[in-house]
């Protein structure tokens, strides 16, 4: 399984908001070099910006892998070592504090 650990997982994501802030600033470099060599805007505007999108997709899935897919508070469906917990305390139903 490729769980990765819940104390790892924030340093994880610290280091991909990292990694994106300097390819923001790359980003921001070349669009500025493109201004200069004297592209256009479809250039020198939109493509950094895109490359930018596309590596921050790279990240995302990557970091959806490593924490095995699945969002937080949705349990794996089929999982046999996951069984509904069972109230044995309580019997029928529940009195007066329900909301």
């Amino acid at each position: 399984m490729r769980r990765i650990s819940p104390t790892v997982f924030p340093l994880v994501l610290l280091g991909a908001v990292l990694l994106l802030s300097l390819f923001g600033a790359g980003a921001g470099l070349v669009s500025f070099l493109l201004l200069r060599a004297g592209y256009g805007f479809l250039v020198w505007g939109l493509l950094p910006f895109l490359a930018l999108i596309l590596a921050a997709l790279v990240l995302v899935a990557g970091i959806w892998w490593l924490s095995g897919g699945n969002l937080p508070g949705i349990g794996q469906s089929g999982n046999p070592e996951e069984k509904p917990r069972e109230d044995s305390q309580r019997s029928g139903s529940r009195s007066g504090d329900d909301v």
